[in-house]
């Protein structure tokens, strides 16, 4: 236990007795893991407005003129038995009609003798089905059926959206493997110059019979600290900002509080690392 408490002792004195340094790879870390704090917010941000946009897609099956009244009704039952389908309405040449005097604010059709709008079906979707691939599938699936002549959706629209979210997740992988080598190179530069400004010490200890690995606890302790410090500090200066921005229409989405445990700790893991990597040339 004595022991324990010397070597947290003697990495707090490494780091109080290089101030500039301590604060400069503080400064430095804290930088790149906000960064990639933000961008993880971002990310979970844009995919909550997805979201909140995909629920309300639907698709919309318009009638041939020449499909009977009398099979409508068949047609909307197979329609409403595949898969994904959450719930299919008719819309007839009256109710387009209402429609669209309500979308006018006038009776666009006064003096028609046939009232020329098509009749159609919207279906709206279960949740999970909301997909480029799946909606495809659909569509290819409504056109086998009998008296569907045009079917519409924002079939372009969510294939963009598709490929946009794969690019966001893309771009926070690359930043994550990116940010994680700097960090690493960081610590190990910092911790580096540490051990050099201690070198003596470090000979001293060697010459009287210390273990490499007890020399370099107090190293590896500093990499943690740095790290976990400023994911920490990170995480209190986003939850500080965006608690006083609002966004119109747009939802700020935070992780779960145990995926920023996790976060803190993989920073720790990588701290420890950069310690070790900076402090093991030093124990040749």
């Amino acid at each position: 236990m004595i022991k324990i408490f010397y070597l947290i002792g003697k990495s707090a004195t490494n780091i109080v007795a290089r101030p500039l340094s301590a604060i400069t790879s503080f400064l430095s870390l804290l930088l790149l893991l906000l960064m990639f704090d933000m961008v993880w917010i971002s990310s979970l941000s844009a995919e909550r407005y997805y979201e909140r946009i995909a629920a309300d897609i639907d698709m919309e099956i318009f009638l041939d003129d020449t499909l009977a009244d009398s099979t409508v009704s068949g047609v909307l039952g197979t329609i409403v038995e595949m898969d994904g389908v959450a719930n299919a309405q008719y819309i007839s040449k009256e109710k387009a009609r209402d429609k669209l005097y309500s979308l006018m604010g006038a009776d666009l059709l006064d003096g028609l003798e046939d009232n020329p709008l098509p009749r159609s079906v919207i279906i709206t979707f279960e949740n999970d089905y909301r997909s480029s691939a799946n909606l495809a599938t659909l569509k290819e699936n409504l056109n086998r059926i009998d008296g569907v002549s045009e079917i519409y959706y924002p079939e372009e629209w969510l294939e963009k959206i598709e490929m946009t979210r794969g690019l966001i997740f893309k771009i926070v992988v690359f930043l994550g493997i990116v940010i994680s080598l700097a960090v690493v190179l960081n610590l190990l530069h910092s911790i580096r110059l540490s051990a050099r400004s201690r070198g003596q010490e470090i000979l001293q200890h060697r010459l009287l019979g210390a273990g490499k690995f007890f020399i370099s606890i107090p190293y590896i302790l500093e990499g943690l600290f740095y790290s976990l410090a400023a994911a920490a500090a990170g995480w209190l200066i986003n939850f500080y900002a965006f608690e006083r921005l609002t966004f119109r229409d747009f939802e700020i989405i935070f992780p779960d509080p145990t995926d920023i445990v996790y976060f803190c700790a993989a920073a720790g893991l990588i701290g420890l690392f950069g310690g070790y990597a900076g402090i093991r040339r030093s124990l040749r």
